[in-house]
């Protein structure tokens, strides 16, 4: 029998205990190991991770007994006895342990809370699990004399993370931990045993009520850099400053890392200094801190349990590349324990380490970049408890990122979960490279019914534009790709959606889906598998369904499997056979035209039946008006957006619909296409102002196609010479599926998706306003006044204003209000009826025009922005 941890076969002794011809009970042994093995180990047997012990603190021989609900696991070495119980709700193990001293130690772990009925339950009557406390939290804790609890910090170096060891109470399964250990909390660094060869060292006080108040200077765990501390019940602070190295062209870093608790909020800041190493290099500075508390503020629904701040100059902030690395951000971590803002078992030198040091350090100095990032640990109802995070980090590679990870648990307060969700979130806009990214993943800790059943899965949506080399691409994948689809490198690859479930041991069953949109194809499917093994026996059942369909022209491609096996190893004499027996039968459907293919496997025999037309029968092209249904509706086949300048695009005066109110001063509009073009001209001109590549219609099957657009411009019906214009042409990428060659019944090669740098439109400003050098020719009846009699003004310097209120109506409706009153019949009447009053009172007025046509059309253009009317009479 293998043993994980072992790289040879080991013998065992394996004992039944029967009662009624019925098994109640199993005993494996494993004794007389050549080497001896940690005593941790011997605790993984069991699902228990137990911290670094002291060296001598071996096993020789091991022995486990199984009943119907709990596993038991003894363990014996030199100086060493172990004794550990294990069921499907809870785990723990005691150590015993004699140094060559004398000194006894006593050790318990457990990996999860445990209360008093739960330790009732595995109390036995001698050993090392004789003497529980009343309650016992999740770790590793020395045993002191006198009864007190000191947590037992992990070997960083030593510290090693097996795959697949953890087992519930009936040697099942568990899934497996994240490999980053939990830093151990702020408010339990006050007290911590550290393992050496023969025993161990406390390192802290033993109680918070002996501890000492007041000031106190020493030195880290990790024997860098001092720490000073303040204490004065109930507040607790300590700082840390520490010196590394720096990567060249810096020479040192100077770091601190302060912790602060209060009994109800606590607290973690850390900050570093790096010094440059040549002239001329500005230093780089960073701080970022985080306050938390276990009680939320604020009314039941939303409650705010934490917040974060922090600030680079001249540094860059690493983002996860990968949503499922969101666990391992210390900025994200840190605002569900500030403890764990970075480094192993909070280090405070170790943080700084994590943060600042290698290649792939999380803060890296960075001449002319900042950073800045702000964070929010929040609860709704109690239930649903999220932490998210926004940073921006300037400087060439300018992001914008909101990273999050949200959980919620059923139930909230029971023992027993039977469900759990834990999501990761991550968005990202990079405007530089032209790349957005909305992605989000199921974390491991993730399960429903049964901790055994695990859920996983993620999805993604990606964008990339303007500056992107990828530039008119995206994907949108919700679970991965098609398994004959090979994803361009730039794409993200998102896990499949699934569960894996170990039922007893004996049963697994695990099942996957995924979804995905290209531009040039949609793909779905999923897929059951379900195993059965014990002993020389094994059986599975194995079903899927995959679908891959292309746009216009309709094309798919449709596979269905179902397979049911059975192996069996029997000995005959000294040779062991293996007999297998399987019975499949897979369908491929694809089209049009419509065909495809039954494959039939029996045992030994496996036969093809193929139906319908060939796969390689020919490509179904679509004609012209076939492939105009492909194409955007007519009126955005060919987009026009007027830019800076416009006054209104709404109907002004008599003018059509269509007309634009601009300004004199300058005009720029633009116009994009959605077919790629061969030729641009502009005006009436012969020769193309801009060339573009020949295009294909992959749908049509044609090639070597020439695209024309021709732009002209009209002002009040009077052509514009636009070649006096400035022009700026726009290349973008376009769907291959559309406008590349190739059968289009066949997706296009990986990373060959999209046809780039093709001509989709143009950008036309206007020539700059000239301005005479001279106001012109002035005449003397310009200057013209009429005298006023001598005597007093008549006008109140403190008149209250009166008469109706200037009114502003919404765009340009004032300008086409002048222009359609003004010389309107009403408004006609009523200066003939004032002209003809002011005659009658001897004003001599002298000729007058009774229409204004003039005025209704200058006035369309003469304003520069909308004026405000007043209503007249």
């Amino acid at each position: 029998m293998a043993f994980d941890g072992f790289t040879e076969p080991r013998p065992v002794r394996v004992e039944f205990t029967e009662r009624d011809a019925t098994v109640t009970s199993m005993t494996l042994v494993l004794e007389g190991l050549e080497e001896s093995e940690p005593a941790q180990w011997a605790a993984e047997l069991v699902g228990v991770e137990c911290a670094q012990l002291p060296a001598g603190a071996v096993v020789n021989d091991v022995r486990m007994h199984a009943d119907a609900e709990r596993l038991f696991l003894d363990g014996f070495g030199p100086e060493v006895r172990l004794a550990a119980v294990s069921s499907p709700d809870s785990a723990v193990c005691g150590v015993e342990f004699t140094g060559q001293a004398g000194s006894t130690w006593h050790v318990l772990a457990s990996p999860t809370d445990l209360g008093a009925e739960q330790l009732a339950e595995v109390r036995q009557a001698e050993g090392p699990l004789s003497s529980l406390p009343a309650r016992l939290s999740a770790g590793t804790w020395l045993v002191l004399p006198n009864g007190s609890l000191i947590p037992v910090r992990r070997n960083r170096d030593s510290q090693t993370v097996r795959v697949g060891t953890r087992r519930d109470g009936l040697g099942r399964a568990l899934p497996a931990k994240p490999a980053t250990p939990r830093p151990v909390p702020v408010r339990r660094r006050t007290a911590v045993a550290v393992a050496g060869a023969e025993g161990f060292t406390v390192l802290a006080p033993v109680s918070e009520g002996r501890r000492t108040s007041g000031w106190g200077v020493g030195v880290p765990d990790s024997g860098e850099g001092v720490t000073v501390s303040y204490r004065v019940p109930p507040l607790s602070v300590s700082g840390t400053f520490a010196q590394l190295p720096a990567s060249p062209p810096y020479r040192t870093v100077l770091g601190g890392v302060l912790l602060v608790d209060t009994g109800t909020i606590t607290g973690s800041a850390v900050g570093a200094y790096v010094v440059p190493g040549e002239s001329g290099m500005q230093p780089s500075v960073f701080g970022f801190g985080v306050l938390g508390a276990d009680k939320g503020i604020g009314p039941p629904p939303f409650q705010v349990r934490g917040i974060a701040l922090g600030l680079g100059w001249n540094s860059r902030l690493r983002l996860p590349e990968e949503v499922e690395g969101l666990a391992d951000f210390p900025f994200l971590a840190a605002l569900d324990d500030p403890g764990a803002i970075g480094g192993a078992d909070g280090d405070p030198v170790e943080v700084l380490r994590t943060l600042t040091a290698g290649e792939d350090a999380w803060v890296q100095p960075a001449q002319d970049e900042a950073w800045l990032a702000a964070g929010l640990a929040f609860s709704c109802f109690d239930t649903v408890f999220g932490r998210a995070l926004a940073a921006v980090q300037t400087g060439p590679d300018l992001a914008f990122a909101l990273l999050g990870i949200g959980s919620a648990e059923l139930p909230r307060g029971g023992k027993k979960k039977y469900a759990k969700a834990e999501i990761a979130l991550e968005a990202v806009l990079k405007p530089k490279s032209g790349e957005m990214r909305l992605s989000a993943a199921l974390t491991p800790a993730s399960f429903v019914i049964d901790p055994n059943c695990q859920l996983r899965g993620g999805a993604s949506l990606c964008i990339w534009y303007g500056p992107s080399e990828q530039a008119g691409d995206f994907v949108f994948s919700l679970g991965g790709y098609h398994p004959n689809y090979v994803p361009p490198a730039h794409y993200p690859v998102p896990a499949r959606l699934g569960f894996d479930w170990d039922l007893a041991g004996s049963v697994t069953v695990s099942g996957d889906a995924y979804f995905a949109v290209t531009p040039s194809a949609v793909m779905l499917g999923g897929g059951l598998d379900v195993q059965f093994h014990s002993g020389a026996l094994r059986a599975w059942l194995t079903a899927g369904v995959d679908a891959l369909i292309q746009w216009k022209p309709f094309a798919f491609d449709m596979g269905l499997k179902v397979r049911v096996g059975v192996q069996a190893r029997v000995k005959i004499v000294f040779v062991t056979v293996s007999i297998t027996i399987e019975v499949g039968v897979s369908l491929r459907i694809f089209g049009p035209p419509t065909g495809g293919e039954a494959t039939v496997h029996l045992w030994f025999i496996s036969f093809t039946i193929r139906f319908g037309a060939r796969r390689d029968s020919g490509d179904d092209l679509l004609d012209w008006d076939g492939f105009k249904d492909m194409l955007p509706p007519p009126d955005n086949l060919v987009r026009i957006h007027p830019g800076p300048g416009l006054i209104s695009d709404g109907a002004v005066g008599g003018g059509s619909d269509e007309a634009w109110l601009v300004s004199s001063a300058g005009f720029t509009f633009t116009i994009d296409s959605a077919v790629p073009i061969t030729e641009l001209y502009l005006d009436d001109a012969t020769t193309p102002a801009e060339r573009g590549e020949r295009v294909g219609v992959r749908p049509m099957g044609e090639t070597d196609r020439t695209s024309t657009q021709r732009v002209t411009l009209l002002l009040e019906g009077t052509p514009v010479l636009l070649a006096e214009w400035d022009g700026t042409y726009q290349r973008t990428a376009v769907p291959k599926s559309l406008w590349g060659t190739g059968s289009p019944n066949q997706l296009p090669p990986p990373g060959e998706q999209l046809v780039h740098e093709q001509l989709t439109g143009v950008q036309l400003v206007s020539p700059a306003a000239e301005n005479g050098a001279t106001t012109g020719y002035i005449s003397a009846e310009h200057l013209a006044f009429d005298p006023m009699e001598p005597g007093v003004v008549p006008l109140d310097a403190d008149a209250e204003p009166t008469g109706p209120v200037p009114g502003r109506l919404p765009g340009g409706e004032a300008i086409g209000r002048i222009a359609d009153t003004v010389d309107a019949p009403a408004q006609q009447a009523a200066r003939g009826a004032l002209a003809d009053a002011l005659g009658a009172a001897g004003v001599d007025l002298g000729t007058l025009d009774s229409e204004l046509p003039g005025y209704a059309r200058v006035s369309q253009i003469s304003f520069t922005a909308a004026p405000l009317l007043v209503p007249a009479g």
